[in-house]
């Protein structure tokens, strides 16, 4: 695995992601890629697509990575509680876990018309519930994407139904960049989105909380070179 983290954390993501294997022969890293760099980019819950987009740290991104062109998509209207998410809480509640594997179905159609009428897509970027819900399209889709760059997510556990699909086809072969904030209570996530990657690079900023990193974030640089890591014959 290669990982990239920042003073004692290295020993913690280090302990815990010790399980994932995987080989990166024929990855987009070794051969180049030469195609439109499109990012499909999925908001956090609750959220927006102007939300993401606002993000100091996305605004950092777009002025530094000028290549990539960026689409932010806008999770559909739910009949529930949550507005702008991309999928509803158990009907239960949290603390019971919804079985249903056809829980993010209205979302998944939408991001196959997203896809069909914009894309392709070199990749697919989530933040928060945006992570969870960009897993769930790569491990249940037809639509395959060069890499994911995942911030500050996790995985749908409260959803065991979402949760077996995922696993049932892990490990995801998605080139796939997990970062965390070590003030972000869903730390956690990174170790549990790592489990289910091939080979993923984990970045964690001793800083950062539920938020991507700014351009002065320690971490920031490891972001960059993951999106950059391979296009155009860069290595």
């Amino acid at each position: 695995m290669k990982v990239s983290v920042t003073k004692l954390l290295l020993l913690i993501i280090l302990a815990t992601l010790t399980g994932c294997t995987g080989s990166e022969e024929g990855s987009v890293r070794e051969k180049g890629y030469t195609g439109e760099l499109k990012i499909l980019a999925l908001h956090g819950g609750g959220d927006s697509p102007e939300g993401l987009m606002a993000q100091p740290g996305m605004q950092d991104l777009m002025s530094d990575l000028p290549e990539f062109e960026f689409f932010f998509a806008d999770a559909p209207d739910h009949d529930s509680m949550c507005d702008q998410c991309w999928y509803a809480d158990p009907p239960g509640g949290k603390g019971e876990p919804n079985e249903d594997r056809n829980w993010a179905d209205l979302s998944m159609e939408y991001l196959d018309g997203i896809v069909e009428e914009h894309g392709p897509f070199y990749g697919i970027l989530g933040y928060s519930q945006g992570c969870p819900m960009a897993t769930v399209y790569i491990a249940n889709s037809n639509t395959s994407f060069e890499k994911a760059f995942l911030f500050n997510g996790y995985l749908p556990t409260t959803h065991s139904g979402l949760n077996d699909t995922i696993n049932e086809v892990a490990p995801l072969g998605v080139d796939a960049l997990i970062f965390g904030g070590a003030n972000d209570v869903f730390i956690f996530g990174v170790q549990e989105l790592a489990g289910v990657y091939q080979e993923p690079t984990i970045v964690i900023s001793s800083t950062a909380d539920h938020y991507l990193p700014f351009s002065d974030d320690e971490a920031y640089g490891d972001v960059l070179e993951f999106f950059r890591e391979g296009t155009n014959g860069n290595p």
